[in-house]
């Protein structure tokens, strides 16, 4: 009956505790990162009646008796999963999603949260809102050419974000154009059907492909060397024929002069030929009208009704984009270009030729991939049947000295700018002209006005100049045993002899969580849960109770044996 007495106080003692635990679960529902525990518990010490004996000869074996003498705490176990998470919308809020802690530094030792409820103190450094403690990562370092980076495998240390912090200006020294070029620019073929004296049609159609011979291709004025070729004929008659001319437009594709004013028509047997003069051979009545003025228009000279004008598109497309020199001045830049159709010699192979130039009239160069000055007088692009950049070439179609970017002398003694043009992006293809100068690696000087975290932890300002750059990235922590920390208080852990060495790293490597920006971990507790275990530990603690009265009147019974005379 003693021993029972001591088994029902170790009883209360164990469900004391694991209310004391339900309660502290309870209390911390709505904290920041909080993570529930749990109590386990195992037996006591046991006293042994009889021993074990092993079967021997007939007899069988017997088992060990022993009287158990109640209960004890075997852990309190913290629950280390996943919470739920709440929006807030503060830029300086993190959860964490997945495995891992931030670090967290009162200036001599590092500790550990979940609670991501950061702020910025009145030095831009990034705290732990309750403590004060500095928030510890990586800030980015700025190298002599005005690049911030980020090195991850550099020590930690506190991460400050100064309402001053500046972007220095940047030369350009690279752009990049994407999008794409309208092949269909220029003058589009036409047919025109002529009908002879005798009844006879004779089809001829009409092709043009601009002159690349001493020309200039960014004028108003250009040049087409235009072909027609006799397509269609009198059953048993030849076709194939062809003649070939010039014909100069205007910057609004209006003729302005033409070498030859009319197409006749020749008949030899069944060989058709065509001429710009009449023969006797001339079949009679399919004589066509050239244009020499006007639209680019080809008339039956016997029936002006039959006429047929061919569509003409400007070939030549600018886009055009702000860049920098050294001490973040701005220069608009322009890249006009002009197609030049199919390459010589090709059927397949088409060809755009660009220049430079700058709004304010500053005289731009084009040079080559080394930076060195070409004689070129202007780049070309050429594209394979499928639209896709095949290379660059000089303006006589060499490859060597080929034009691959700009420079230009600045006014302000920032020297000279040398930026390299990348045109790997851009196609050639039958829609509408799309390209642009989607991006380049200059920029003014800029003030920080804003910054924003993301979900590697790094956290991204916006400048005054339009750009953003990094100012830094928030450190994880993992343990091999995260249950093994010891909790502080204050939502905060610290290592100890079991919990294994802080892994330290940026998130989202070695097992690492990501970040949700703007957003808290709340609480793990279940409150139903805690509800039934609280339900649990009320009855355990009330039969141990009673198994303490119940041999209290035991023992008051034995007393009552022996009656006081």
């Amino acid at each position: 009956m003693m021993r029972s007495l001591y088994s029902g106080i170790t009883g209360l003692q164990g469900s004391q505790t694991d209310m004391d635990v339900i309660g502290n679960n309870i209390a911390n529902v709505n904290t920041v990162g909080f993570k529930e525990s749990r109590v386990t518990f195992e037996s006591a010490l046991l006293q042994a009646i009889r021993a074990a004996r092993s079967p021997q000869k007939d007899i069988g074996g017997v088992n060990p008796m022993a009287v158990g003498l109640g209960t004890q705490i075997a852990s309190i176990d913290k629950i280390m999963s996943q919470g739920s998470f709440q929006n807030t919308g503060k830029k300086t809020d993190l959860a964490i999603q997945g495995d891992g802690f931030f670090v967290v530094n009162n200036g001599s030792n590092d500790f550990y949260t979940r609670a991501g409820n950061f702020n910025v103190d009145q030095n831009g450094t990034l705290v732990q809102a309750g403590t004060g403690y500095k928030v510890m990562g990586w800030e980015a370092q700025v190298d002599a050419k005005g690049n911030r980076h980020v090195n991850t495998n550099n020590p930690v240390g506190p991460i400050q974000i100064s309402a001053n912090e500046t972007m220095s200006a940047k030369a350009t020294t690279k752009m990049g154009i994407s999008g794409n070029l309208d092949s269909t620019t220029g003058v589009q073929p036409v047919t025109l059907t002529v009908t002879a004296n005798n009844g006879d049609t004779y089809t001829v159609q009409f092709t043009f492909k601009l002159d690349r011979q001493n020309f200039n291709p960014f004028s108003n004025s250009k040049t087409y060397d235009w072909t027609a070729k006799v397509i269609g004929a009198p059953t048993g008659d030849s076709t194939g024929a062809t003649l070939s001319g010039k014909i100069t437009l205007d910057q609004y594709g209006n003729v302005t002069n033409d070498n030859s004013k009319n197409l006749y028509i020749d008949k030899s047997g069944t060989s058709i030929t065509l001429a710009t003069t009449s023969s006797t051979t001339t079949v009679s009545g399919t004589t066509i009208t050239l244009p020499s003025t006007g639209a680019i228009s080809f008339t039956e000279s016997d029936n002006t009704a039959n006429s047929v004008t061919a569509t003409y598109t400007d070939p030549t497309y600018t886009t055009s984009t702000q860049i920098y020199d050294s001490l973040g001045k701005a220069y608009t830049v322009y890249i006009d270009f002009t197609n030049l159709g199919t390459v010589s010699g090709s059927s397949t192979s088409t060809a755009w030729a660009w220049d430079a130039r700058l709004a304010n009239g500053t005289p731009v160069k084009l040079v080559t991939a080394s930076g060195s000055a070409t004689s070129s007088s202007f780049g070309i692009v050429e594209f394979n049947a499928s639209g896709r950049l095949l290379g660059s070439y000089t303006s006589g179609g060499a490859t060597t000295g080929a034009p691959t970017g700009i420079s230009f002398n600045t006014s302000d003694g920032a020297g000279i700018v040398k930026s390299q043009i990348d045109f790997t992006q851009l196609t050639d293809l039958a829609g509408n002209a799309s390209a642009a100068i989607t991006s380049q690696n200059g920029n003014a000087q800029g003030t920080l006005q804003s910054f924003a975290m993301n979900q590697s932890g790094q956290i991204i300002g916006t400048f005054s100049n339009g750009m953003t750059d990094i100012l830094g990235q928030i450190a994880l922590a993992n343990f091999n045993n995260p249950a093994g920390l010891n909790a502080i208080g204050n939502s905060l852990y610290s290592k100890s002899a079991n919990s294994g060495t802080p892994q330290i790293g940026p998130a989202g490597t070695g097992g690492r969580g990501t970040f949700i920006p703007g957003a808290l971990e709340m609480s793990n507790v279940d409150l139903a849960k805690e509800f039934t275990n609280m339900i649990v530990a009320e009855r355990t603690f009330q039969a141990n109770a009673r198994v303490i009265t119940t041999s209290d009147a035991m023992i008051a019974q034995l007393v009552n044996l022996k009656q006081t005379p």
